[in-house]
């Protein structure tokens, strides 16, 4: 039994007395200075500053490309438009050329002869109605052919 024990059992189970230098020495104890846990503030100054230039280089970059990506939509629409323009032109065109009055004029620019008397078929038991005729050259009475 160690010293402070057998006088802590000695008194009778009343507290113990306050240790004493000499008693801590003779029980192989030592008195050490209290150590100081303060944490070098480079490596968080550090981790903090990548984080932030990172973040922030992120940011540029991804503004740069929407940017980018904006004058590109805006190019595309612009060239639609010009599209959509172009094909109403076209649209228009082909049915100027479509249209009966065209037609006609140009199958008597290609010497067709318009026939005045048609004759028709039906179909359902082919029989003809009509008398047909050969059209004749010099037959250009249309009234819907107006330059």
């Amino acid at each position: 039994m160690s010293p402070q024990t057998a006088r802590a059992v000695n008194l009778g189970g009343a507290a113990a007395p306050r240790f004493s230098p000499e008693a801590a020495k003779a029980a192989g104890l030592r008195l050490v200075r209290p150590v100081r846990s303060r944490a070098r503030k480079a490596p968080f100054v550090v981790v903090v500053l990548t984080v932030l230039s990172v973040g922030l280089v992120g940011l540029i970059v991804m503004s740069t490309v929407l940017q980018a990506q904006s004058f590109e939509a805006q190019r595309l629409n612009r060239q639609a438009a010009e599209l959509e323009t172009q094909q109403q032109l076209l649209s228009r065109e082909v049915d100027k050329l479509q249209s009966p009055a065209n037609v006609a004029r140009r199958a008597i620019a290609y010497g067709m002869v318009p026939n005045t008397n048609p004759a028709f078929l039906r179909l359902s038991d082919g029989k003809v109605l009509g008398k047909p005729e050969a059209a004749k050259p010099g037959n250009t009475n249309i009234r819907s052919v107006t330059p």
